[in-house]
C-alpha cells in the first residue's frame, strides 16, 4: 500500500472491546499464563491495572478545564494553556505561567490560526513554518523569546511557530498537514525532541507518564510492528470533547485500553522484579520486536530497549511520510533534533546515544538534518568549567531565553544556505 494511503488510513475501530475481568486484564497485559504475585487481585477483586488506571484518571475539574471553550481572556484566567482538539488531541490556548527564568512569569498568546504570536516582521509574507513540540513552541519563555523569533529578528523575515507542548512526531506531522492545506509555506522545519519518539505510541498520555501531565489525555497515535515493517495511524479514541469525561469511567478505561502496548510496557516496568522472560516476550510481540534482537541484560532493560526501538521506528516512518508530503507540495524540509538537559549531558559525556538507530536512518538525507548535540558539544569544548555549570544557563527544564538564542544561532548558517533567495541580510 502506498505511504499516502497508509497515512490516511485510520483504524476506524479504535479499540477492540473485551469482556475480560479485571484480573484477566492484568494477566493479559503482562502476557503470562500465570500472573506474578504482584498482579494478583486484592481481597476486593481489584487488579493492579484497575488500580493504576484509576490513579491516572483526570478529575472532573481537570476534564472541564481541558474541554471548556473559552475566550482568550477567560483562558488566561482559568486554563493551564492546553485545550482539547478532536484531530490532534490538544492545542495551546492563551495563558500566563510562573515557570520562567529567575521565577518570572511567561506570557503565551496565539495567532488566529493557532500559531504562537509572531513579534518580528509578523505583517510580512512568511515562507518558513516550524512544527513540533514544546521545544518548538518554546515553553517557559514569553512571546518574542523563542528561537523562531530570534531568527526572525536576525533574518528580517517571519517564522511561524506551530509547535505544541506534548506533541509526538506524529501529532506534529498531522498538524503540518492541516496547516499546510490552508496556508502553505515554501520551507518546513520539523523539530523532534527526545521524548517525541515515545509519544508516537501513546494512546492516552497519562498511561506512560502518570497523573499530573498538562496534556494527559488521549491523542492520535501509531501502532507498529517492526518485524512486518508496519506502522498504522490510529485516531483519537475520544473524537468529541463531550466524551473526554469517559476517562473517569472504570469500565470504559479497562475495556478501551485492554490491548494497549504502552499499558503493557508500563505495567511490566512497574512490576519490576516480578517480570520474567514470558513478560518480555509478550511485550516484544505487541510491537513485533524480533526475539533474536533482544539485548542481553535484565528484563526491565530489555523492555526499555523494545520500547525505544519501537518508538524510533515510528518516528522514522513519520519522517518518510513527511518527506513525501513535502515532495508532493514542492516544499523543502529541514529536521531539527532537540534534547533536554539529561540527554544533552549524556551526549556531552560521550555516553552511547539512545537514538542511534534513527541517526543511522537520517544519515545522508538530501535535506538539512541538524542535531543540536553537535553545537552544544562544540561550545563545551572551549568551556573551562564543569558540564553542569556549562548547561545551567541554557536549561530550566526547557530552554531558557539564552538556550533559545543558542538554538537559533546553531541552525542559522544551515537555514541561510537552505533559503532561496537568501534572507535580506545575506543578499549580496
Amino acid at each position: 500500500m502506498a505511504v499516502e494511503e497508509s497515512e490516511m488510513r485510520v483504524v476506524s475501530c479504535r479499540r477492540r472491546f473485551f469482556s475480560q475481568s479485571a484480573g484477566a486484564l492484568a494477566l493479559a497485559a503482562l502476557g503470562g499464563r500465570s500472573a506474578p504475585s504482584i498482579l494478583a487481585a486484592d481481597d476486593r477483586g481489584r487488579s493492579p491495572i484497575s488500580e493504576y488506571l484509576q490513579s491516572i484518571a483526570p478529575t472532573a475539574e481537570r476534564v472541564n478545564q481541558f474541554t471548556e471553550i473559552m475566550t482568550p481572556g477567560e483562558s488566561v484566567k482559568r486554563s493551564n494553556g492546553w485545550t482539547y482538539d478532536s484531530d490532534l488531541g490538544w492545542l495551546h490556548c492563551p495563558a500566563i505561567h510562573t515557570n520562567g527564568v529567575d521565577g518570572s512569569k511567561t506570557f503565551y498568546s496565539y495567532e488566529p490560526d493557532g500559531a504562537r504570536r509572531g513579534v518580528q516582521f509578523s505583517d510580512q509574507p512568511c515562507r518558513i513554518h516550524a512544527f513540533g513540540n514544546s521545544f518548538t513552541h518554546c515553553d517557559q519563555v514569553s512571546d518574542g523569546e523563542t528561537w523562531e523569533e530570534y531568527l526572525a529578528t536576525h533574518l528580517r523575515e517571519p517564522i511561524r511557530n506551530y509547535g505544541v507542548g506534548g506533541f509526538s512526531v506524529y501529532q506534529a506531522y498531522q498538524r503540518m498537514r492541516l496547516v499546510e492545506s490552508q496556508r502553505a509555506a515554501d520551507y518546513l522545519i520539523l523539530n523532534i525532541y527526545e521524548d517525541d519518539h515515545f509519544r508516537n505510541l501513546d494512546a492516552w498520555r497519562s498511561i506512560r507518564v502518570g497523573a499530573g501531565s498538562s496534556c494527559g489525555f488521549t491523542l492520535p497515535h501509531l501502532r507498529v510492528n517492526l518485524a512486518a515493517n508496519r506502522c498504522e495511524p490510529v485516531d483519537n479514541l475520544l473524537p468529541d470533547r463531550s466524551e473526554v469525561g469517559r476517562l473517569r469511567n472504570a469500565s470504559f478505561r479497562e475495556t478501551a485500553f485492554a490491548e494497549d502496548p504502552i499499558l503493557r510496557i508500563r505495567m511490566a516496568t512497574r512490576a519490576s522484579r516480578a517480570i520474567g522472560e514470558d513478560t518480555v516476550k509478550a511485550v516484544a510481540e505487541s510491537v513485533g520486536f524480533p526475539e533474536t534482537d533482544l539485548p542481553d541484560g535484565p528484563p526491565e532493560f530489555q523492555i526499555r530497549k523494545i520500547h525505544t526501538e519501537a518508538s524510533l521506528f515510528a518516528t522514522a516512518k513519520v519522517i518518510e511520510w513527511t518527506e513525501e508530503f513535502a515532495q508532493r507540495g514542492h516544499q523543502k524540509l529541514m529536521i531539527l533534533l532537540s534534547f533536554g538537559r539529561r540527554r544533552m549531558k549524556e551526549a556531552l559525556s560521550a555516553q552511547p546515544l539512545f537514538d542511534q538507530t534513527l541517526l543511522d536512518r537520517l544519515a545522508g538525507k538530501p535535506y538539512p538534518v541538524i542535531d543540536l548535540r553537535h553545537a552544544f558539544a562544540e561550545a563545551y569544548r572551549s568551556y573551562q568549567g564543569g558540564l553542569d555549570a556549562f548547561l545551567a544557563p541554557y536549561y530550566i527544564g526547557h530552554h531558557t531565553p539564552r538556550g533559545n538564542y543558542f538554538t537559533a544561532w546553531a541552525i542559522k548558517d544551515d537555514l541561510v544556505k537552505w533559503l532561496d533567495p537568501s534572507p535580506l541580510p545575506y543578499q549580496r
